[in-house]
């Protein structure tokens, strides 16, 4: 086949503009993004014969934002236009599930009191990349408290000696999913964005929380013929124990760079995290008071939320 008969059958591989469908599936980080990401991946042959290719390996995404997640940044924009650009061209699939929970920033920030505080220009960023193409977002939200927790120890494991108190004392205070859900409804619509509970009971009939975001965004990309079922990944980050932030709170001020911090890392998942102590437990930082007063304010920013959007 010569180069003009290889561009002709290209372009007509190529779904046209107005068939092309692409759902969002945006975070929040600690809410099985990591299950969502690599059950896509290991149905990668089945989803495509339903006309749905995903984008969900991290890696491949910072490398093609030329080395890092944020999509605030000038031409990022652009980079992730060519990437799913990329990704329709050459699959021939008319539906597109892209998964990054880093695309909208860090939780926290040492200069920000605010949850997300780069989520403004991040989402201003992933529209523009995706203006022109009937798009659906995907947030999960979930408790304050627990969030905290495990957006802390996010901050143990890339080596950064913050206590837990400073934290709390920071952003605790004004800690809140109703700014998020406001920017996403500004910026994409309301009747384009679904939120999740993390924190609700999902039994019989209802999917799992990773089966529930993979089942409804295969509905909006008009996928036919995948069952996700109910077995869908359990693929999670590392947990702390009580043992391993310990450790990690005490030795980290004690280092001088990145690697030895890495090695920190290394050693407290491959030493203690894979051969806990009988009585360790899942690390804990929360005092009973701030945890109850957190859990009061979740349960009316759901509340808020599901007057706003769909919440599932």
């Amino acid at each position: 086949m010569n180069l003009l008969d290889r561009a002709a059958a290209l372009l007509r591989r190529r779904p046209a503009p107005d068939d092309r469908r692409i759902v969002l599936h945006l975070g929040s980080q600690k809410t099985g993004t990591t299950a969502v990401q690599a059950w896509c991946r290991d149905h990668a042959a089945e989803l495509l014969r339903a006309g749905v290719v995903a984008r969900t390996t991290q890696p491949e995404i910072r490398a093609a934002l030329g080395g890092w997640y944020d999509t605030s940044r000038q031409g990022a924009d652009e980079m992730l236009r060519s990437f799913l650009e990329s990704a329709w061209t050459s699959s021939g699939a008319p539906g597109l599930f892209y998964s990054c929970e880093s695309n909208v920033g860090p939780a926290f920030t040492p200069q920000d009191a605010t949850l997300y505080p780069k989520l403004a220009g991040a989402v201003a960023g992933i529209a523009r990349a995706t203006e022109g193409v009937e798009r659906h977002v995907q947030f999960t939200v979930r408790s304050y408290g627990d969030f905290l927790e495990s957006a802390y120890q996010q901050q143990l494991k890339h080596g950064q000696p913050v206590r837990f108190d400073e934290l709390v004392q920071r952003v605790g205070a004004g800690v809140s999913w109703r700014d998020v859900v406001t920017r996403l409804v500004e910026t994409f619509g309301a009747d384009h964005v679904t939120v999740y509970d993390y924190e609700r009971s999902r039994t019989a009939p209802e999917r799992p929380l990773v089966g529930q975001v993979l089942t409804d965004a295969l509905a909006h990309l008009g996928a036919r013929g995948v069952q996700v079922g109910d077995d869908v990944s359990r693929r999670t980050n590392t947990r702390y124990t009580q043992r391993m932030a310990d450790l990690s709170v005490d030795v980290l001020p004690l280092l001088t760079d990145a690697d030895e911090r890495a090695a920190l890392h290394r050693f407290v998942t491959d030493a203690l995290g894979r051969r806990p102590a009988v009585d360790d437990v899942p690390a804990s930082f929360l005092d009973a008071g701030t945890a109850a007063r957190l859990a009061d304010r979740y349960a009316e920013d759901v509340e808020w939320i599901a007057s706003v959007v769909e919440l599932r």
